[in-house]
């Protein structure tokens, strides 16, 4: 993998054998880290034009709760007209990040989401779909 950027909690790499994007957050997460995180993911996206996008969360040590709703709102749609149709959400250790994810009921036109205990079985999956394909909406 290829190291694109680092910022404090977060870590985006591009998979060259796999042709996706790897962000691994970790640490304390606060509305400027995360706002700021997926301001770069979203640059990146841009520029490389996967379809795919692999979130590893297992390394955060503190969620911040409003970044889901915040995530749907504002940068999954933009994420999702810069190409990409694919996430693979690997949760957060923590119960309430995992809870709030999994509760989250928000209508938005986004590709297909799937969350997963590990980044083995997210690994999997996101080979096993297709590059191309029709944003569809979703309910989480």
């Amino acid at each position: 993998m290829r190291l694109l950027a680092q910022t404090p909690g977060l870590c985006i790499q591009y998979d060259d054998q796999h042709g996706w994007l790897y962000a691994q957050w970790y640490g304390e997460m606060t509305k400027p880290v995360v706002v700021e995180g997926c301001r770069l993911l979203l640059e990146y996206q841009r520029l490389h034009g996967t379809s795919k996008l692999l979130s590893d969360n297992v390394l955060i040590s503190r969620p911040w709760p409003e970044g889901i709703t915040w995530g749907t709102r504002e940068w999954l749609p933009a994420m999702a007209e810069a190409g990409l149709r694919y996430l693979a959400w690997v949760y957060s250790p923590h119960l309430l990040s995992r809870m709030i994810f999994d509760q989250s009921q928000l209508d938005v036109m986004f590709p297909m989401a799937a969350a997963f205990d590990d980044v083995a079985q997210a690994v999997e999956w996101l080979q096993n779909q297709q590059p191309e394909v029709g944003i569809t909406s979703v309910r989480w």
